[in-house]
């Protein structure tokens, strides 16, 4: 049934994304003719869908990765996260019921995954490439600290854990329960990487001008936080980590993210010279047509010896 829930998902979500770039991308860029072909924008692109696509992999290989450490790691930490903050969740559900329980479960599996897909195209489409640069960072530095807590600090959902906590989400359907624990052991609780990628977001769009889609964020943050809480998912514990932790990250980006990404630059570079990826551009100078890599963002004229400065896109 997993392929089932990815598939419903998977509409939903190309739904939300052609709502938000007609909502979200401002009228003078949806006017402009880009004017790039398919062999420009794979070009451009292919480093941040190879980081997207490696950190999906992680994603998916968790699982098994946790069924072959379990011989070691044979121990349950929720109790820890139990002690500090003890049934506070249980408030969230106080007033639940099944409307506010579908829109939670939408908001949680739907519009997550749509703003992270459509930050990442929205900084692409606008050519806001500082802030592609810096969310691409902080989005894999998140999950790659996150990981080895899922892996060695298995903290279990709020849902199967409080007596006065009900799974609201993975009781809904068994579409949903079925999809979600073919990948998912439900000890991934700390920190809650729905919070952190989000808050992420917000942060980098923070440092840009694209002010509709930032005050949308503000109201999407909160709202996904309270789907994680509501439906039996995760702890308090989990927000406050998930919020330290991309305050990190996003700090190390703003600060460091300049020269990490530079050696990214070098490192596609090399695998563009290893595989023979090249791009054509004209010396401004002499008209001599020179042949490079795309990534290499300078080359010197071989005929009049300029120095010929190159964007990718």
């Amino acid at each position: 049934m997993a392929w089932q829930l990815s598939v419903i998902i998977s509409f939903l979500t190309l739904i939300m994304l052609a709502s938000f770039f007609f909502v979200f991308v401002p009228v003078e860029c949806r006017k402009k003719k880009r004017g790039y072909t398919m062999k420009q924008l794979i070009n451009g692109y292919w480093p941040y869908i190879l980081m997207a696509a490696i950190v999906y992999g992680l994603m998916q290989a968790q699982f098994p990765i946790q069924r072959e450490l379990n011989l070691f790691v044979n121990y349950d930490c929720t109790h820890y996260i139990e002690s500090i903050e003890g049934g506070v969740v249980s408030g969230m559900q106080q007033y639940a019921n099944p409307t506010l329980t579908y829109m939670m479960t939408f908001v949680y599996l739907v519009l997550f995954s749509s703003v992270m897909i459509f930050t990442f195209l929205l900084f692409a489409y606008t050519e806001q490439m500082t802030a592609l640069k810096q969310f691409s960072f902080v989005f894999i530095a998140n999950y790659l600290i996150a990981f080895p807590f899922y892996l060695l600090f298995p903290v279990q959902v709020t849902g199967y854990t409080l007596p006065n906590v009900q799974p609201l989400m993975y009781e809904l359907h068994p579409l949903i329960y079925d999809g979600i624990t073919t990948v998912d052991p439900l000890d991934n609780c700390f920190p809650s990487l729905h919070a952190a990628l989000v808050f992420s977001a917000l942060l980098v769009i923070r440092t840009t001008n694209l002010d509709r889609y930032r005050r949308f964020l503000m109201i999407a943050f909160p709202m996904i936080v309270f789907a994680t809480l509501y439906l039996g998912v995760h702890w308090v514990t989990d927000i406050v980590a998930s919020v330290m932790l991309s305050l990190f990250t996003f700090q190390i980006a703003r600060y460091h993210g300049e020269w990490i990404m530079d050696y990214a630059n070098n490192a596609a570079v090399a695998i563009e010279k290893l595989i023979g990826v090249e791009e054509t551009v004209v010396c401004s100078a002499c008209a001599c047509e020179i042949a490079i890599v795309p990534h290499l963002r300078s080359v010197n004229c071989p005929k009049c010896g300029k120095v010929i400065e190159h964007r990718v896109l």
